[in-house]
């Protein structure tokens, strides 16, 4: 079994952009109830309700895999009569769009992705990569609901992170592995003698078959895709 993964990170930038608002109300109190209070000096008076400001927390092993399942599909492709490979993938819009590595579904004469459920839906890949090596594939669910995973900012990971892997290693489907982000910024080497940049390493462990599912911090964000 691997020990040691490759994480593709900077190119989440390429697939969203991800905007960080920050929000200071000083003037809020914790021990407030929610309610919003006005004073003249004299008196005070309460006008309202606020809504709280959302906390960033992290999210135990569990609820990360519970959050994700649903988003994570398996990916299969047929190249020839006898020949086939699989790979994983994740749910990019509700719309059917997956992300997945290019290397799955190269020169993939039928891909067929899978959802939780059992569901399989016929692929088109219209889009790729070959030197980031990554790949869009489309599909139309007609009986799934499809739950698009949220999508983080690797730039923001730190080495000693932890972080979670969710795929279909040797074909056995939804299987978690953890970890921590053990580097950032390696440099991983093409066949078209192209190096990928801002590689992600980890030590949660990274099968065949794990290929083009997420890496997950621990706020339930996709920040990588493994290969």
């Amino acid at each position: 079994m691997a020990n040691n993964g490759i994480i593709i990170g900077g190119i989440i930038a390429s697939i969203a952009i991800v905007f960080a608002v920050f929000v200071s109300l000083n003037s809020m109190s914790e021990n407030n109830g929610g309610e919003l209070i006005v004073t003249n000096g004299n008196y005070a008076e309460t006008v309202g309700e606020v809504t709280g400001i959302e906390r960033s927390y992290d999210y135990s092993l569990i609820d990360i895999f519970e959050k994700s399942e649903e988003s994570v599909v398996q990916v299969n492709v047929l190249r020839g009569e006898s020949d086939g490979g699989m790979g994983s993938g994740f749910v990019y819009t509700d719309d059917g769009y997956i992300i997945t590595n290019q290397h799955v579904v190269r020169d993939a004469q039928k891909v067929t992705v899978t959802f939780l459920d059992g569901e399989a839906y016929i692929g088109d890949v219209v889009g790729r990569d070959r030197d980031l090596d990554i790949a869009v594939v489309k599909v139309n669910p007609s009986n799934t609901y499809i739950q698009p995973i949220k999508i983080g900012d690797s730039s923001k990971l730190k080495v000693g992170e932890k972080i979670a892997a969710i795929g279909n290693p040797f074909g056995l489907s939804g299987s978690m592995t953890s970890g921590i982000v053990s580097q950032i910024g390696r440099l991983l080497p093409q066949e078209s003698g192209y190096s990928i940049p801002d590689v992600i390493q980890t030590d949660a462990a990274i099968n065949p078959g794990n290929s083009g599912g997420p890496l997950i911090n621990m706020k339930g964000e996709v920040v990588g895709i493994n290969t």
